[in-house]
This record gives structure tokens, C-alpha cells and sequence, in this order.
């Protein structure tokens, strides 16, 4: 089957998914968590199902996804998680929020649902008055000073987060937003690494590998797309991509930030025709993996557990899902520029959010296509094989480090 045909099929049972997930309970409309998610036993995970629902849907179906109706009714939906301070949390319990710190998580909520809001053209229920303290310099200055470099993804999430509410901020009139966005600009051109040009320490410790640098730096990255910025060390961070021994399918974080990073970073003409190869190794791979029901699960190899939720192993998950389409537009509209205008990504910085007209950069490097718009059967048998080897070796490790977690 060829690549454009695929990519039809793709969105339709992605669609059939996103369309199987949404339930209206009372007057909101929400998505389920996951295909084994109650809704009723476990209410605060419609946030995570419903933001996913939202950015899925329109990726695929574009603004028209939603009618007034259905746009009121998901807004009512996501707004009944809100605090009083313009932040989202749901209800959950100390011991679901993980360990990394309410800050995070409650950025992490907000940045995902305020984004989905200002998808649908809806409003938040109460004003952000949480930014009201990151209005000042001083504060801004504080608080990027107290970020962990020995931990590059949390921080990057983070980052990201802080930068899209001021993104909305300064896009909703306020000049002080984006001098603070400025400000963190600048932050990141001081404390850029000079070997691989992500954000990280040199601490020896497993979360300063490449990798967790990689996934952190993807998030970085977005504010010098948002504010048209050159990247500085471009090569060197292209050069880090490339040379991780993690690629191909792992898991749709990970899998969704190097997409991320190599679609626009290969404007910069480095190493396109490797960039270009690898793209569409995993534009292949996804195709492949999509489950029966139209949904994506997320690393093959261990139940998916969030905020307290588990889906058991290759169960498709919404948010996932919306993670893999992402990724899989990213390519399509890299490789193929017809693709273009069929993928409406996020306009709010965060993960899945993309200007593929502005990374759209060099063709091949060599002035020939580097992508086939087939997907020859060499190529697919290949990818399975690569693909169910290296996931025998992530099972043969988890069980490992929860083998010797237990005799610890």
C-alpha cells in the first residue's frame, strides 16, 4: 500500500476511535481516558481522556471537528476541573500525583487543558491569577535559577508549560508576557550544553542521558519556534538525535520529541538525507502499529499507568493516540508537502504543537527525493523485526529493574 493511501486509512480509524471515546455525562461531552477507562469510578481521568479527545479530533478534522453545541459542552467539561486560580487539577489522591512535585503536575494539567480550551475558541471559567506572581522579572529570574539541569525532561516540561501561559498572555494583549518570554529566551542561549546543544548537566546520573536531554530539549525548543528565534547549535543538537541508539518506536513521548526535533530542525540543512531516511522509517513503523480499534497504546512492552490509572498492555489510550497522530502528521507533512494543510496541530506551546510551514526548510540534500511515497515490503518486514527485537529487550529490562527493586 502506498504512504498516501495508508495515511487515509490511518485518519479514518483514528476518527472512528476518537468518535467510539467521547461520552456526554449530564450537559459536558468528555473522552475516556482509555478503551478500559469508568468514567464513573474514576471521574479525573476524563481531563487527560478529554484534552486528548480535543486535540485528536481536530488534528485530524480541523477546526470544523466541533459544532457550537459540542464546543460548549466539552468546554463546560474541562472547566469543571478548574481551581478558583485559573489552574486545572483534577481530584486526585497524594500517592496518584507522583514525584514530581504539585508544580509540575498542576502545570502540566493547566498548560493541556487551558491549550484545549483555546482549541475549541472557549474561554477558562476563572482569569489565570496563578501568573499573577510570574508577572515580575525577579520571580522569572528566581525561578529558572532553581531548575534542575540534572533532570532535562521534567524541567523541559516545566519550561514549556511556563512559556505557554505566557504565550496566551501576550497573545491576549499583555507586552509584559512577552518580555518575560524574552527573558527565558535568553535563559536558554546561557545554559544551551556546548557538546550537544540541549539542556541538561553533566551530572552522573541516568536522567542527564542523551536521551531524557533529547525528550527535555523538544519542549525547550518551542519557544524559538514561537518567537521565529534561530536555534543556536542546531547541528550539534541534530547530531545528538542521531547518534541515540534509541530510534525507532519506543514509546509516544519519546517517539513524538525526536519527530519533533528532527522535522524542524532539518531547515537548518544538516544531514537532511539521514533525517529524511529515519522520518520515514517511522512514518512506516507507526502506520504499523495501529490498533484494530483506530487507537495507539503507548510502549508495547508495560501497562500504561498515569496519575493513578492503569491501562493494561497495548490497550489504545487518548491521549496517546492524539501523541501518535501528532507525530505521524509531523511526518506525513515533512516528507510529503501535499500533507500540508490536512494536520491542525495546536497552537499553544507543549507537546503536538508544530508550524510545518515553518520547518519545512531543504529537500533532499542530494536534490532527489530521499522518501518514496511507497512503503515497500522489505522495508515493513524490516521494521517488524527491528521493532519486536528491541522491544524483547525493554521487557527483558523491566523486568529486571522490578526484579531487583523487589530484592533491594
Amino acid at each position: 500500500m502506498d504512504l498516501v493511501s495508508a495515511l487515509d486509512r490511518c485518519r479514518a480509524r483514528a476518527a472512528g476511535y476518537f468518535a467510539a471515546q467521547s461520552r456526554q455525562i449530564g450537559d459536558a461531552l468528555y473522552w475516556r481516558h482509555s478503551t478500559t477507562h469508568d468514567p464513573v469510578r474514576d471521574p479525573a481521568h476524563l481531563l487527560y481522556g478529554t484534552w486528548g479527545g480535543v486535540f485528536g479530533s481536530r488534528l485530524i478534522r480541523g477546526p470544523q471537528a466541533f459544532g457550537p453545541m459540542e464546543r460548549k459542552r466539552i468546554a463546560a467539561g474541562i472547566n469543571g476541573f478548574q481551581r478558583p486560580d485559573g489552574t486545572f487539577l483534577p481530584d486526585l489522591k497524594p500517592q496518584e500525583l507522583g514525584d514530581h512535585g504539585i508544580e509540575y503536575d498542576t502545570f502540566h494539567f493547566t498548560n493541556y487543558a487551558w491549550g484545549a480550551l483555546r482549541a475549541l475558541g472557549a474561554a477558562p471559567r476563572f482569569p489565570p491569577a496563578f501568573m499573577e506572581r510570574f508577572a515580575a522579572p525577579r520571580v522569572l529570574a528566581e525561578w529558572l535559577a532553581r531548575r534542575d539541569l540534572s533532570k532535562p525532561w521534567s524541567e523541559g516540561n516545566n519550561v514549556v508549560n511556563l512559556a505557554s501561559f505566557y504565550a496566551i498572555q501576550y497573545e491576549d494583549g499583555s507586552g509584559e508576557a512577552l518580555d518575560r518570554l524574552h527573558e527565558m529566551l535568553e535563559w536558554h542561549r546561557r545554559e544551551q550544553h556546548p557538546r550537544t546543544g540541549l539542556w541538561h548537566s553533566d551530572a552522573p546520573v541516568r536522567t542527564t542521558h542523551v536521551e531524557y536531554a533529547m525528550a527535555g530539549g523538544a519542549h525547550n525548543l518551542h519557544l524559538f519556534y514561537y518567537l521565529d528565534a534561530p536555534v543556536p547549535n542546531a547541528d550539534r543538537i541534530v547530531d545528538s538525535c542521531l547518534e541515540l541508539t534509541s530510534l525507532g518506536v519506543v514509546s509516544a513521548c519519546i517517539d513524538l520529541d525526536m519527530v519533533d526535533i528532527l522535522t524542524h530542525l532539518r531547515r537548518y540543512g544538516h544531514r537532511v538525507d539521514e533525517i529524511d531516511r529515519l522520518l520515514h522509517r517511522y512514518l512506516v513503523e507507526l502506520i504499523q502499529v495501529q490498533n484494530a480499534d483506530g487507537g495507539f497504546c503507548d510502549n508495547y512492552v508495560a501497562p500504561h499507568r498515569a496519575y493513578g490509572h492503569t491501562t493494561p498492555v497495548g490497550r489504545s489510550v487518548t491521549w496517546v493516540t492524539w501523541f501518535r497522530l501528532a507525530t505521524i502528521g509531523m511526518l506525513a507533512g515533512t516528507l510529503m508537502p501535499a500533507q500540508r494543510d490536512r494536520w491542525w496541530f495546536r497552537n499553544t506551546l507543549g507537546s503536538g504543537y508544530h508550524d510545518l510551514a515553518r520547518a519545512a526548510g531543504p529537500g533532499s540534500a542530494s536534490g532527489t527525493p530521499a522518501v518514496a511515497l511507497a512503503a515497500p515490503a522489505s522495508l515493513r518486514l524490516w521494521l517488524i523485526t527491528r521493532r519486536e527485537a528491541r522491544w524483547m529487550r525493554q521487557r527483558i529490562t523491566s523486568r529486571a529493574r522490578r526484579w531487583l527493586k523487589r530484592a533491594s
